[in-house]
């Protein structure tokens, strides 16, 4: 089936053409926000399910799924990054069905093969090439049982926290080893 059959993509808001001043009050969702998402605060948060009400859809909410056409990834909003602007390099993913687990659909997009090799046929781009929207709908994607996908999406999202949390340990052992240095230095 495509994706476009079990999920809405709502592109972001085309920031350069803001009209309302207070437009400016806002921060926008960036790729360092979707990278720190995918890679574990999301699951430090109390997001209990996903809120089907997509009042203002330029508007980031805890839980809603988010995908990048630059980098092409996906990720899911965090606490932290509620109520931020999606621009138009981005796309929120609204799930539509109770068949399709939004952890799930991060590593279909994310990790899977058969979808990598879909995205690198259809991107387009000289330079840098990137997925349209109308691509990213047009992807077929197979859905194993709903239990069988909550179990890998969980353990795709465990996944990345740990490999953050590894990387964060390697950065401060290499910050105690070089002032242990320092200090041996001074001596």
């Amino acid at each position: 089936m495509k994706l476009e059959e079990i999920v809405t993509v709502k592109i972001g808001r085309n920031l350069s053409r803001r009209t309302k001043k207070n437009d400016l009050t806002f921060v926008s969702y960036s790729y360092e926000d979707l990278m720190n998402d995918l890679n574990g605060l999301y699951l430090d948060s109390q997001v209990s399910s996903i809120s089907r009400n997509h009042r203002d859809e330029y508007l980031s909410c805890a839980g809603d799924v988010v995908f990048s056409f630059v980098s092409s990834k996906a990720g899911i909003v965090s606490d932290i990054n509620q109520g931020k602007i999606i621009n138009q390099n981005f796309a929120k993913l609204m799930i539509e069905h109770d068949h399709l687990d939004h952890r799930y659909l991060c590593y279909l997009l994310n990790e899977s093969s058969s979808m990598k090799k879909q995205m690198a046929i259809s991107m387009q781009g000289s330079i840098v090439p990137k997925l349209t929207p109308a691509i990213l709908k047009e992807l077929e994607i197979k859905l194993p049982s709903t239990e069988k996908q909550k179990a890998i999406g969980k353990a795709y999202f465990l996944f990345r926290k740990r490999q953050a949390l590894a990387r964060k340990q390697a950065e401060l052992e290499e910050l105690l080893w070089l002032e242990v240095l320092k200090n041996l230095d001074r001596s």
